[in-house]
């Protein structure tokens, strides 16, 4: 399975995908330090900068073929309980972009990860969006005590 990394940080995602058998053909991320571990680590995958500017077309043009997971933390500031919590009137909220990408690549499978706050202020319409898409949604907490990080 081919896999878009959005939003992709250090390569958390692609690191626990490729070790299940998938493979990323491309990743999205904006600041430039995590742009050099994933160039160090994936030196043959290429790494857009802004998510508000991937489009299917670029990644066609680009020879990116078939994506069947595309998989994202989106910013998670606006609604972080140690943030002003602007919710969608945030900027940051980058959801709307994902969604996009989602709408126009089709993949198979979304992955999407947010924090604790995400599940009162935007689930719901992440919910909705995928759902309109014909996708079949199933939303879990993993508190941090599942993976043996301090409550």
């Amino acid at each position: 399975m081919k896999v878009l990394d959005l939003f992709s940080g250090i390569g958390g995602f692609s690191l626990g995908l490729e070790r299940s058998g998938m493979e990323t053909v491309a990743f999205c991320e904006i600041e430039k330090f995590p742009q050099q571990v994933l160039k160090k680590h994936w030196p043959e995958v290429p790494i857009y900068e802004d998510v508000r500017k991937i489009t299917a077309e670029q990644l066609r043009k680009d020879g990116i073929g078939t994506i069947d997971v595309v998989c994202g933390g989106f910013p998670c500031q606006p609604f972080s309980q140690a943030g002003k919590q602007d919710g969608f009137a945030d900027d940051r909220d980058l959801w709307p972009e994902m969604f996009r990408i989602i709408q126009e690549v089709r993949p198979r499978w979304v992955i999407g990860e947010n924090v604790a706050g995400f599940v009162s202020m935007g689930l719901e319409r992440t919910i909705a969006n995928l759902e309109s898409e014909a996708y079949e949604v199933q939303s879990f907490i993993i508190p941090a005590c599942a993976v043996g990080a301090p409550p």
